[in-house]
């Protein structure tokens, strides 16, 4: 269908006309337009840096097992007593051998009024005069040497004591033990008794394996042996045997003894 030039233009004016006609009608009231509230979620994203996990090789631990401190004196017991032998060298003459039996106690007790701890060692020997000519002369009626010794029940400090000394049956007069000349059980060995066997040692010990060992007490074919050190250096070795709450057997050299290369040597008796 074909329109005429004319007939465009009349449209056109038509247009136009309805344009400008609403233009200038009266405006309508519009209700108010209100923006829609719109609530935003925001998600605060905090920037973590990257971790960086260092690889760490697989290390193998070795775990070696080890004995528990050892223990030389335990248990309950109240005396002990041991076979004493005593090896020296007095030149000229040849070495000397001689023994003692030694018993050693513990108890309560007071001293000077004071709550203390007494041990009590009595040592008994067949008297023997060294080397006569090379001959050793021994009295039977001997020596008994007994010595008290107290300390605190609390601190084990010593308090003080006395020596007393029988000799082929004459009494001597006691002497009291000075105070600031007793040195401690793991400093250096004592003359008579070697250590007091009650309460533990503060030495460190060596496990030297097992040996048979035969002392007064009886036979032990595996007795556990130990070696340390007294703080002065002597060196000192137990035999220990389970189920017996003191060693079967000790023995160390003590310089503090008159002569040559003098050794020590307990060997178990009994106890209870």
């Amino acid at each position: 269908m074909k329109f005429s030039q004319s007939g465009s233009i009349t449209i056109l004016i038509l247009l136009i006309a309805v344009f400008f006609a609403g233009c200038s009608g009266t405006n309508q009231p519009q209700p108010p337009v209100t923006n829609p509230q719109v609530t935003a979620t925001v998600t605060k994203m905090t920037s973590i840096p990257a971790t960086t996990t260092s690889l760490k090789m697989a290390t193998t631990v070795l775990v070696t097992a080890t004995e528990s401190p050892v223990k030389v004196f335990n248990g309950e017991y109240h005396w002990v007593e041991y076979r004493e032998n005593n090896t020296v060298t007095l030149p000229p003459n040849p070495r000397y051998q001689w023994e003692y039996d030694i018993k050693m106690e513990r108890s309560t007790g007071k001293y000077e009024g004071s709550p203390a701890i007494h041990d009590k060692v009595t040592s008994i020997s067949d008297y023997g005069e060294c080397c006569i000519n090379n001959v050793v002369t021994i009295t039977k009626d001997g020596r008994i040497a007994v010595e008290d010794t107290y300390y605190d029940t609390s601190t084990n400090r010593f308090l003080g004591g006395t020596w007393a000394e029988t000799i082929k049956g004459i009494v001597k007069p006691a002497t009291d033990l000075k105070v600031n000349e007793q040195f401690s059980r793991e400093d250096r060995p004592s003359y008579e008794m070697g250590i007091t066997p009650f309460g533990e040692m503060n030495i460190t010990l060596t496990y030297e394996g097992t040996e048979p060992v035969t002392v007064p007490a009886g036979t032990y074919t595996a007795a556990r042996k130990y070696t340390g050190n007294f703080r002065d250096g002597t060196p000192i070795t137990f035999w220990v045997v389970p189920g017996i709450p003191v060693p079967v057997q000790y023995q160390f050299p003590n310089k503090y003894l008159d002569g040559e290369n003098p050794i020590q040597s307990y060997e178990l008796k009994g106890w209870g």
